[in-house]
């Protein structure tokens, strides 16, 4: 079994970020990537500091944007669509999760070619059409996480645990369009085997799939993120047998650093896009 070292990756993918940023400085000095936070999750500030982090090192600038919950969904609307519409800021993120169901909808206030994270009904209906031009960073991550451990997956099964439309239902179409076969579990329960060459876990369920009921050579992809007892766990029991298993993306320190700089690198492209000479 190798542990795929998501933290050393990110390193190189900011090597490579930094190299455009460095050749792009005027560019870079008059826009910024825009944060927005509706309420007050906890969770989500973690989230938002990280990507924080990340913009400082590479030289990025980068504003939050704190939004009250107590406000009126029209009044919302109308602050996410000036802060969306300001042309020094070339990325818009609004931070999920949002306080309310209905709030959902403001994604849609985002410019297509400030999108980073696609997540508009517009970005998701020309990503699963084929014609966006633009992978979110999950689907990026993904990507790196194939290529840089050498995995061949044409003609494979994958098993995908969790069908939510940031991991699952993107991931699926993704493999599917490739010629795999995708299957999906939704309410998998824990000391069901799994029987497929790739399993991604998407859950958000702590330690909900055992080492034992994978089958050897496999590899597994950790999204699942939650909090036990202070501390964050994936939806893949690390503390199980996994000595069997080929390439092991664990949660934490797996995908989660590839994502956020897949996440900047969007913007980053986006913004040169958007003022290409």
């Amino acid at each position: 079994m190798r542990l795929f070292d998501g933290k050393a990756e990110a390193v190189k993918i900011e090597e490579s970020l930094r190299e455009i940023i460095n050749s792009n400085q005027v560019l870079f000095q008059k826009h910024e990537l825009a944060i927005i936070q509706i309420g007050d999750n906890k969770s989500s500030e973690k989230y938002i500091q990280l990507k924080l982090r990340v913009c400082e090192k590479l030289g990025i600038r980068s504003h939050v944007y704190n939004i009250s919950a107590d406000l009126g969904k029209s009044e919302m609307e109308e602050l996410v669509k000036r802060i969306t519409l300001d042309p020094k800021n070339t990325g818009v993120i609004i931070q999920l999760p949002l306080p309310r169901l209905e709030l959902n909808d403001l994604l849609n206030f985002i410019p297509i070619e400030k999108d980073i994270d696609i997540l508009s009904d517009k970005a998701q209906k020309m990503f699963y059409s084929g014609e966006s031009k633009k992978l979110s960073p999950v689907i990026r991550s993904i990507e790196h996480f194939l290529n840089s451990t050498g995995i061949k997956y044409k003609q494979r099964k994958v098993i995908i645990i969790g069908g939510g439309f940031l991991v699952g239902k993107p991931a699926s179409h993704y493999f599917r369009t490739r010629g795999l076969e995708v299957e999906i579990y939704e309410d998998y329960r824990t000391g069901e085997d799994l029987k497929a060459d790739l399993i991604i876990l998407s859950a958000g369920v702590p330690n909900l799939v055992k080492g034992e009921n994978i089958l050897p050579g496999v590899s597994v992809v950790d999204f699942g993120s939650s909090v036990v007892v202070g501390k964050t766990v994936g939806d893949l029991d690390m503390s199980t047998n996994i000595e069997h298993l080929n390439w092991v993306s664990p949660s934490p320190g797996g995908m989660g650093p590839i994502v956020v700089r897949y996440l900047i690198g969007n913007f980053i492209e986006g913004t040169l896009e958007i003022y290409r000479y």
